[in-house]
């Protein structure tokens, strides 16, 4: 008898950043921060980024267009219901989709968290009512922009409402936010019991990696692309089976890899570590999972047994 087929899985992707096109220019223009002439093309040609931008913080000051839009639970419920049907339109049947409640609700305050994770919730049930072969969780995001006393309220939050989320994760600019200032938030969430990923050595060094395993107990790490510098660490990675959410194009656009040829994904790989495929943000970066499983496969050199291993790693290591 055969083993039953591995289903396509993605772990990495922001909710918050993966609306469609569409949808952002409707909300948009109702929300008056895009005049009503703009056409879908001509809004598309200015939202997608499309060459290498200055560095990961110019990418990260992108996002401010999606945080706008995302003012009231019937928005939140719209977008959270399309994600999953492009998920679904992709191939994926099992998905975790992460999101920070500080991001979202920074531009509304009154806009409390806990109606944002239910109208999220709402429209991933009505997705999934339609879609029972999809698997979906929520992963909390603590944005290291708000500081370690903003860490704290996230954990807060995340055990609160512990049932409704798989995982905690820490995101934002590495360089001025270390982890260190984070390890009572995150190694209180750990002795809960929390699975955590941590984004570490995207745009900084391999010590990152290492301190968001020591410090912060990271099950996963998302991007990881500088483990390549550290030999310890791919062997640490290897023998713990330390699964690295790798996001090609994303990592590509802000200037992590100076080329998707140059990207450390596949050397990795064959080094025995854990490593899966991943969009990271498909609104901006106007990419999907078959997109990014293509560029691996004609601009990295993997093969489909290769590809296959990936989907094992991201299966396997999934927190659903």
């Amino acid at each position: 008898m055969s083993a039953a087929p591995i289903l396509q899985t993605e772990l990495h992707r922001h909710l918050d950043i993966s609306m469609r096109p569409s949808t952002l220019l409707e909300l948009a223009q109702q929300r008056g921060l895009e005049s009503q002439g703009t056409s879908l093309p001509a809004f598309i040609d200015k939202l997608v980024i499309r060459e290498p931008m200055k560095d990961l913080d110019s990418v990260l000051e992108s996002f401010r267009i999606c945080q706008k839009v995302l003012d009231r639970p019937e928005a939140l419920t719209r977008i959270a219901r399309e994600v999953c049907e492009d998920v679904h339109a992709e191939g994926t049947r099992r998905v975790e989709l992460r999101y920070s409640p500080a991001f979202v609700s920074e531009t509304h305050p009154s806009f409390s968290w806990d109606d944002i994770l239910t109208a999220f919730e709402s429209g991933i049930n009505e997705a999934r009512a339609k879609l029972p072969d999809l698997e979906v969780g929520l992963l909390c995001i603590a944005s290291r922009d708000f500081g370690a006393e903003g860490a704290e309220k996230t954990v807060d939050h995340f055990l609160k409402n512990r049932s409704r989320f798989i995982g905690l994760d820490l995101a934002g600019p590495e360089t001025d936010f270390p982890s260190s200032i984070f390890r009572p938030a995150f190694q209180r969430a750990k002795k809960a019991g929390a699975k955590i990923t941590i984004h570490a050595g995207e745009s900084t060094g391999p010590d990152t990696i290492w301190h968001a395993i020591e410090e912060l107990g990271a099950d996963r790490i998302g991007h990881g692309v500088s483990a390549i510098q550290d030999p310890r660490l791919v062997e640490f990675l290897r023998s713990r089976r330390i699964c690295l959410e790798m996001c090609p194009t994303s990592n590509w656009l802000t200037r992590v890899v100076p080329s998707l040829e140059a990207h450390p994904l596949p050397q990795l790989l064959r080094a025995g570590v854990p490593v899966c495929i991943n969009t990271d943000d498909p609104t901006l970066f106007a990419t999907t999972l078959p997109l990014e499983t293509s560029i691996c496969t004609g601009r990295m050199g993997l093969t489909q047994e290769e590809i296959l291993l990936s989907r094992t790693h991201g299966f396997q290591a999934s927190f659903l």
